[in-house]
């Protein structure tokens, strides 16, 4: 239900816009990521701390509107240890997220806002209790502002939240949490 209605709102959200399109530049561009990523998960955190996100965004611009869809894909990675014994144990996250986003003022300088869901590959390996691996559909919310750096150039910043709930073996966990992230990259 949950599910249903945020799906519901969002497509509210993006028909009452198109409906009030106005014309401005393009927002399609191909971007570069690097980021910081802190967990959501205390117990997440406790093991593997927080860390640098890697990864692209191409993003598709509706026409001259304000409204563009977003692709991500992204990795993170960390090495931790066991609270009680210690032992070393590795992560690695992978998401792929697609979106929507709401330019709020268009020009060299546009602040922007969107959401979207994704698919979240969660991958542990450790000595002591083996291999725990599991893919689930999440969700994301992202705000932030592009630049435009002569015509073609753009540095983009923006502060994003995600959250999935996945239970990869007799433990539950949120693989999500905030990131900042810095990206580069080419309008077209």
């Amino acid at each position: 239900m949950r599910k249903t209605i945020i799906f519901g709102l969002v497509l509210l959200v993006v028909s009452q816009v198109l409906v009030a399109e106005q014309e401005v530049e393009s927002f399609s561009m191909f971007l570069g990521r690097l980021g910081y990523f802190q967990a959501s998960d205390s117990a997440f955190k406790d093991i593997y701390g927080n860390g640098m996100v890697f990864g692209g965004e191409l993003r598709l611009g509706l026409g001259r509107t304000r409204i563009a869809g977003w692709l991500e894909g992204s990795y993170r990675a960390r090495t931790g240890k066991f609270s009680f014994t210690g032992e070393e144990t590795k992560v690695n996250v992978t998401a792929i997220e697609l979106g929507a986003l709401y330019r709020i003022l268009p020009g060299k300088i546009s602040p922007y806002a969107g959401a979207g869901i994704g698919y979240y590959m969660f991958n542990e390996d450790n000595e002591p209790m083996g291999k725990a691996s599991q893919g689930k559909i999440g969700y994301c919310g992202a705000a932030g502002v592009s630049v435009l750096m002569g015509r073609r150039f753009v540095l983009d910043c923006r502060l994003k939240y995600s959250t999935c709930k996945i239970k990869p073996a007799d433990f539950r966990i949120d693989v999500g949490g905030l990131s900042l992230s810095l990206g580069a990259g080419v309008r077209f």
